[in-house]
């Protein structure tokens, strides 16, 4: 799966107060940008370990890309703007210098045991592939992979297109380094792939995702994800994504994005 990775390798290196990124973080569209779930994973880790009055877990995380994010040093500003013992509400603004970037809201949820056998709680039995497919770059439709695909590994059970159905992916390196990732900020980083879903157009127009919002229905606690969803393409310049995240246990989340629609560019 694509070439090794270096020892310790992360998305991101602290220094000092800032997050500095690393070629991990680079996007399929613009070798001087950030993949929109390397900023989404940073942030999920702050909040994730955010103090609060009682065991939380992130139920909402909703990222406003406001900006292309570059591969420059990233400063967070991390706030608890509603505490409480059943509800915390945090927002995370990242600066690239005195630019803000990305702008995110969590609501976080009291962590509590709830009984009961026959919850509707998205749990079914969904294996890994058992014969996947070897994939290389020439799955992505890209001359060479940018370093955010290089921070992932993939299982496909058959590969007849851009993100074929059922696909799994993983992410293989630290968000922070020397930091195991949390299990919502593989969520979150995942979850960005989520804007290639639905038809995929082979002449303009293009698309950007101008955010990502993920509800958390339970923390996946394995490594491997998949996706599967629709996307829509409207004539008056928006789109939106719809998407449902898997592990092997079931459902675990779910993915919406608003899409700003170029006609003059190819996706």
């Amino acid at each position: 799966m694509f070439r090794p990775i270096e020892k310790d390798a992360a998305l991101f290196v602290p220094d000092g107060d800032l997050y500095v990124p690393t070629h991990y973080c680079q996007g399929p569209w613009d070798p001087g940008a950030q993949f929109g779930g390397a900023p989404a994973a940073l942030i999920a880790t702050l909040v994730d370990q955010t103090p609060s009055l009682v065991p939380m877990q992130i139920a909402r995380l909703t990222t406003d890309l406001m900006r292309p994010v570059p591969l420059t040093p990233l400063r967070a500003d991390v706030r608890v703007v509603r505490e409480g013992k059943k509800i915390q509400v945090v927002t995370t603004s990242l600066f690239a210098d005195d630019l803000e970037v990305t702008r995110a809201t969590a609501v976080r949820l009291r962590r509590a045991a709830v009984e009961g056998d026959d919850l509707p709680d998205g749990r079914f039995s969904n294996p890994l592939p058992t014969q996947p497919k070897p994939v290389d770059k020439e799955v992505f439709m890209l001359p060479e992979p940018p370093g955010s695909r290089l921070a992932m590994e993939y299982l496909f059970e058959e590969f007849g297109g851009y993100y074929n159905d059922p696909n799994w992916m993983r992410l293989r390196i630290d968000v922070i380094a020397g930091e195991r990732p949390r299990p919502v900020a593989r969520l979150a980083f995942v979850a960005d792939t989520a804007s290639g879903m639905g038809p995929f157009p082979v002449a303009p127009p293009g698309w950007i995702n101008a955010d990502a919002a993920i509800n958390v229905i339970r923390e996946p606690p394995g490594e491997w994800l998949s996706l599967d969803g629709r996307g829509w393409i409207g004539h008056t310049g928006t789109g939106q994504v719809q998407a449902t995240i898997y592990d092997t246990e079931g459902v675990v989340s779910t993915v919406s994005m608003i899409r700003l629609v170029d006609p003059s560019t190819s996706a």
